[in-house]
């Protein structure tokens, strides 16, 4: 049994960790910005509020906890903010990441780095963990900084990319799922592009193959989504079917008419087949995802 630390405990999947984790460690501890834990009481876990881009804190924080395993799902995730403050983006995203790894270095923990298919351009997916990273947003290229640094620093670790993740949690925002279910029982026309491809994934599936990259003390790279790879439009009528709802409301429209900041792969997603035969798990697919995430969904109601 181990110790093992959760960074960015309160997002979607740190909450998952927290709660995905804890029949597999002897202890588990969590690191984020919000003065007070998301879990109060929780047996065998303790929360620590802490900005992991304070070096000295951090790296002083992390040697007082003693993990086996830092797990780093902290992050800067929404595209079009990263696009914009570039300067917060790198603090978060890579600078953080670099004290995370200095603590880990200290302590001897193995490093396991949440990462994203946005490491990609898009031109040519889906792709494995073999193909050339080649971002083309300023989220991919600090994401990539990120595992460059991660996977060259000298700790043992474990990158684990994945794409789309979507599930409940406490005190988050609406997820695209929650979103479009919203609007359609509104009656609202929604528009959503067609012209994004990539897998979409429970946050489930990145719990299990996370478990058993920390049990089993995996390294390298390992890409973990959903096994199905499907555009946004299309995703999102299957998401009106699972909730018995209208799909002709949902009007398909393409990326380069949103006018956003930041750019997006469009011919993207991941390729799974390594992590689902190294790890010995099977990812769902559309279908058993959203199946899931009702069944979630309904602990929260």
């Amino acid at each position: 049994m181990i110790r093992v630390l959760v960074t960015g405990c309160h997002g979607l999947l740190g909450q998952a960790l927290v709660e995905g984790l804890g029949a597999d460690v002897e202890r588990l501890d969590g690191i984020d910005l919000h003065e007070d834990s998301f879990f109060p009481g929780l047996r065998g876990y303790s929360y620590h509020r802490q900005d992991l881009s304070e070096r000295d804190e951090t790296v002083e924080l992390i040697g007082r906890i003693k993990p086996g395993v830092i797990v780093h799902s902290a992050a800067m995730t929404s595209l079009n903010t990263c696009e914009v403050a570039r300067e917060r983006c790198w603090q978060v995203n890579v600078r953080a990441v670099e004290n995370v790894i200095e603590a880990a270095r200290r302590s001897g923990a193995h490093l396991v780095l949440l990462s994203t298919d946005h490491v990609f351009n898009g031109e040519a997916g889906p792709y494995s963990e073999l193909d050339r990273p080649d971002p083309i947003s300023y989220y991919g290229k600090s994401k990539l900084a990120a595992e460059n640094t991660v996977l060259g620093g000298g700790v043992g670790s474990a990158v684990v990319r994945t794409v789309s993740v979507f599930g409940r949690g406490r005190h988050l925002k609406p997820n695209f799922v929650s979103w479009l279910v919203g609007k359609l029982r509104e009656g609202k026309e929604v528009k959503v592009v067609s012209d994004q491809m990539s897998n979409v994934t429970f946050v489930g599936d990145v719990v299990r193959a996370i478990r058993r990259v920390v049990t089993l003390k995996r390294s390298g790279l390992y890409h973990v989504a959903g096994r199905q790879i499907i555009n946004r439009f299309e995703f999102a009528r299957l998401v009106a079917e699972a909730y018995g709802l209208d799909p002709e409301p949902i009007q398909p429209t393409l990326t380069r008419l949103l006018d956003q900041p930041a750019p997006r792969p469009l011919q993207g997603g991941l390729v799974v087949d390594k992590a689902e035969k190294e790890l010995k798990l099977q990812f769902l697919d559309v279908e058993g995802s959203l199946r899931q995430y009702r069944e979630q969904e309904a602990t929260f109601n």
